[in-house]
C-alpha cells in the first residue's frame, strides 16, 4: 500500500496556475489601461468569481498539505522573528478568514468541519448518525486531526501565493522568497516562555496589527485574535455562545460583551506549570500511543497513567473559552484561530510522542457515540477511512496508517528533524522537565505565585488528583478546579487584582472578574495562593453523546506534585512521600466544579464522576538522554474527597476492552501490510511492515 505517491493532483495545479495568471493579466491590464476600467476592487471581484468557478469545475478537493516539500512546523516566536514570512502569513489568514462562505477552501467552511453546522464538507455525504466530524474521546483523535491540520495548512498555503501574486512583479521576488516552506505555527502553552513576555504572545492577543501590503504599511484587524461571521451568525449554525454572538470569543466578560484576553494570558502563567507537569510525566510513562492520545476511559487497556494528551488539550479550550467562550464547546471551537496554534501543538506533541514509544499507534476502539461519518458501535483501526480527508481524485480518504510520518503531508517539528528519540527526549526534559526558574513579579503580566517545581530526587513521588467524568454530561464544559488550602470563596475578586482593560496588551491592563451570560460570578480562581491547578471535561453546546445509550467516560488529572514540592521546601511537609503526603492531603485538599455559565455543582450531581488521590515513586534520570522513570500510579484513600469513594469500572457498550477483538470495520479487510513513505514529489521517505 502506497501512503502517498502522487504528487499534486492536475486539477488542483492547473487552479493554482489559472488564478496567477488570471492575476498577472489583470495587473498587465491595468498598467496600460485607465485605472477606473479595473480598480483593485474589481480585480479582487474578478478573481474570486475565477476561483469559484474553477472550484466548480474541479470537484472534491484533495488534501495534500503545502506543495513544495518538507518544511518545519515552527513555534509562533519562531515564526514571527523571520519578518518577511510572518507578514506573508497574517495576510494569507486575513484573506483566508475572507473567503466567501461557499468555498469549500473557506475558513468558514473548514472550521465548520469539526462541528457546526453540522454539513457535509467537500461533496460528501452524511454516512454515520449526525452531529460533526470530530472524534473526540476516541481512539482516533490524534489521527484525524493531522489531515484536519493538513488542509487548513494548503488552504493557508494558497491563500499565500495569492497574496504573493497581488504584489507588484518587482516585488514578487521577495516575496516569493517567504513563501518558501511557509508552514502554520504551533503554540507552545506548556513550555517557559522568554522572561519578561507574557504567557501568551501578544500575536495571539493584540486586536490589530501593522502589515505591508502592495500599497505598503498598513494596520489591521489581526487573524490571530478572532474570526468573525459578519454581522450575524449565519442561520445554519444554530446556535453560538453569548447568545450568539457574531465574532469569536475568550473568556467573555459582558456590558459591553467582548473578549478578556489579557485575563487569559493571565490565567495561561499560572496553569502552564500544571500542563508542564502533565506533558513531563506522559512522555516519562511511555504508554503505548494509542492509550495516551486519547482520553477515552473505555479504550485505555494499560492504566499505568491518569491521564493522556487529549485529557491536557481539553483544560486548554476550557481555560481559552472560560465558561462562555467559543473553545469550551467542541462545536464551534474551530473558529477561534487560537484553535489552531492549539492543536498543531497537539499534534506536535503526539509526533514527538511517536518517536519514543515506536512501535505503538491507534489501537482498536468502538465509536462512542453518533458522528457525521460514523455511527455509535462502528469499530475504527488504523485503517480506518479518516472521512472527509481525500487522499486522490478517486475519492479514497486518508487513514491513520496514511499520516503516521508527518512527512508525507509535508512538514515536520523541530523536535522530530533527526526522526531520534534521544533527540525527543532531550527536548522534553530541557522544555518540559522540573527544573525550570520560579517565576518572579518581574517576568511581566502573568507572573504566578505557583510554584515551578524542582528537579525530581531520589525518593520522590508523582503526585496527581484523577478525575473521571461524563464527558458530555452537561451543554458544554465543566471544569474542575483544586485547591491545597483554604478554598476562595465564589463571586470575590482578589484584592490585589485590580480591573482594567480587557484587550489589547499594554502591560499596565491585568484581567477583570466581570459577570458571565446569566449575570453570575466569574470568579478567577488561578489567582489565589491556595489553587493547584484546573481539568476540563471538554462537551458541545448539546449535553449527551446523541447515542442514548452510554455515557462518554474520559479521565484526566490535576498535577500536585510542584505544589506538594513547595510545601516540603517550606517546611510543611516531611517528604513526598506517600505516608506523608496522604494525610496532609485529607486535612487540605479540595476542589469545586464549575459548570457552563459559572455555575457550581456539587460533585453527586454531576453524572458519572469520580476522583482519586493518585502517587507513583519516580526514579530521577541520570542524564539529559533519558527520561526518568514513572512506576504504576497507586490509589491513596485516605486522602478522601468528595466522590473518592472506591469504584468498580464496568465497560459498557461502547468501550474498548481488553476481550474485545480487533474486528474490521465494515468496507474493507485488514491484512499486513508494508506502508512505503513518500514525498509529494514521490521520493521514498522510508517504510515499514503492519498489521492489525
Amino acid at each position: 500500500m502506497v501512503a502517498y505517491s502522487k504528487p499534486q493532483s492536475l486539477m488542483s495545479m492547473l487552479l493554482t496556475v489559472f488564478v496567477l495568471l488570471q492575476v498577472s493579466v489583470a495587473f498587465s491590464h491595468n498598467a496600460h489601461s485607465h485605472p477606473a476600467h479595473r480598480s483593485p476592487a474589481a480585480m479582487e471581484a474578478h478573481l474570486e468569481d475565477t476561483r469559484s468557478m474553477l472550484i466548480a469545475r474541479a470537484g472534491k478537493v484533495t488534501v495534500k498539505g503545502a506543495p513544495d516539500g518538507q518544511y518545519p512546523r515552527l513555534d509562533i516566536r519562531e515564526l514571527k522573528k523571520n519578518a518577511d514570512q510572518w507578514n506573508l502569513f497574517l495576510l494569507a489568514m486575513e484573506r483566508f478568514q475572507n473567503k466567501p462562505k461557499n468555498d469549500p477552501m473557506s475558513y468558514y467552511q473548514i472550521a465548520g468541519i469539526h462541528g457546526r453546522p453540522f454539513v457535509a464538507w467537500n461533496g460528501g455525504s452524511q454516512t454515520g448518525g449526525g452531529g460533526g466530524y470530530c472524534p473526540h474521546g476516541q481512539n482516533t483523535f490524534g489521527s484525524w486531526h493531522r489531515p484536519y491540520l493538513a488542509i487548513y495548512e494548503q488552504a493557508v498555503y494558497q491563500n499565500a501565493q495569492e497574496v504573493v501574486a497581488s504584489f507588484p512583479k518587482n516585488q514578487q521576488q521577495r516575496w516569493k522568497k517567504a513563501l518558501t516552506g511557509l508552514r502554520i505555527p504551533y503554540y507552545d502553552w506548556a513550555a517557559e516562555p522568554p522572561r519578561g513576555e507574557g504567557a501568551i504572545p501578544t500575536s495571539m492577543r493584540d486586536q490589530t496589527v501593522s502589515v505591508t501590503k502592495p500599497q505598503g504599511k498598513v494596520t489591521i484587524r489581526n487573524p490571530l485574535y478572532s474570526y468573525t461571521w459578519g454581522n450575524s451568525l449565519p442561520s445554519e449554525m444554530g446556535w453560538g455562545p453569548s447568545n450568539g454572538f457574531a465574532t469569536t470569543l475568550r473568556r467573555p466578560v459582558q456590558n459591553p460583551t467582548r473578549s478578556n484576553n489579557n485575563g487569559v494570558n493571565a490565567i495561561f502563567g499560572q496553569a502552564r506549570v500544571g500542563w508542564r507537569q502533565r506533558v513531563f510525566a506522559l512522555f516519562a510513562s511511555k504508554q503505548p500511543w494509542g492509550y495516551a492520545s486519547t482520553a477515552a476511559f473505555g479504550v485505555k487497556t494499560i492504566r499505568s497513567n491518569a491521564d493522556s494528551f487529549e485529557s491536557i488539550h481539553d483544560d486548554i479550550h476550557g481555560t481559552v473559552g472560560g465558561t462562555d467562550g467559543h473553545m469550551s464547546y467542541l462545536d464551534v471551537a474551530a473558529f477561534d484561530p487560537f484553535f489552531w496554534l492549539h492543536h498543531t501543538n497537539i499534534d506536535r506533541l503526539l509526533t514527538m510522542y511517536q518517536l519514543v514509544v515506536p512501535n505503538t499507534y491507534v489501537v482498536p476502539g468502538k465509536v462512542n457515540r453518533n458522528m457525521f461519518q460514523w455511527k455509535a458501535g462502528q469499530t475504527n483501526d488504523a485503517n480506518t477511512p479518516l472521512v472527509p480527508f481525500q487522499k486522490d481524485n478517486r475519492g479514497a480518504s486518508y487513514s491513520s496508517n496514511d499520516v503516521k510520518e508527518t512527512r508525507v503531508l509535508g512538514y515536520y517539528y523541530p523536535e522530530t528533524q533527526q526522526r531520534s528519540a534521544k533527540q525527543v527526549i532531550q527536548a522534553v526534559n530541557r522544555l518540559y522537565g522540573m527544573g525550570e526558574r520560579q517565576m518572579t513579579k518581574r517576568d511581566g503580566e502573568d507572573a504566578a505565585p505557583i510554584y515551578a517545581g524542582r528537579p525530581f530526587q531520589a525518593g520522590d513521588y508523582d503526585t496527581v488528583l484523577s478525575v473521571v467524568g461524563d464527558k458530555y454530561a452537561m451543554p458544554g464544559s465543566y471544569q474542575v478546579h483544586c485547591f491545597l488550602g483554604a478554598q476562595p470563596a465564589n463571586g470575590t475578586a482578589p484584592s490585589h487584582l485590580p480591573t482594567g482593560l480587557v484587550n489589547g496588551t499594554a502591560p499596565t491592563t491585568k484581567p477583570i472578574n466581570g459577570t458571565t451570560g446569566n449575570g453570575t460570578a466569574n470568579y478567577e480562581y488561578g489567582f489565589d495562593s491556595s489553587y493547584v491547578g484546573s481539568h476540563t471535561f471538554l462537551g458541545g453546546s448539546i449535553a449527551g453523546t446523541g447515542n442514548g445509550t452510554a455515557p462518554t467516560l474520559v479521565e484526566g488529572c490535576i498535577p500536585i506534585t510542584a505544589a506538594l514540592q513547595e510545601k516540603q521546601a517550606n517546611g510543611e511537609l516531611a517528604s513526598l512521600h506517600p505516608d506523608h503526603v496522604e494525610p496532609y492531603l485529607k486535612e487540605n485538599l479540595s476542589y469545586k466544579i464549575i459548570g457552563p455559565n459559572g455555575q457550581e455543582f456539587a460533585p453527586e450531581d454531576v453524572p458519572n464522576f469520580h476522583v482519586q488521590v493518585k502517587s507513583c515513586e519516580v526514579e530521577p534520570s541520570t542524564s539529559e538522554d533519558e527520561l526518568p522513570g514513572y512506576k504504576e500510579y497507586i490509589e491513596l484513600p485516605r486522602a478522601s474527597l468528595p466522590a473518592s469513594q472506591p469504584w468498580t469500572y464496568t465497560p459498557g457498550p461502547l468501550d474498548t476492552t481488553p476481550d474485545t477483538p480487533a474486528e474490521s470495520p465494515e468496507g474493507y479487510c485488514v491484512s499486513q501490510q508494508t506502508i512505503r513513505y513518500v514525498d509529494p514529489a514521490g521520493n521514498f521517505l522510508y517504510e515499514e511492515v503492519t498489521g492489525m
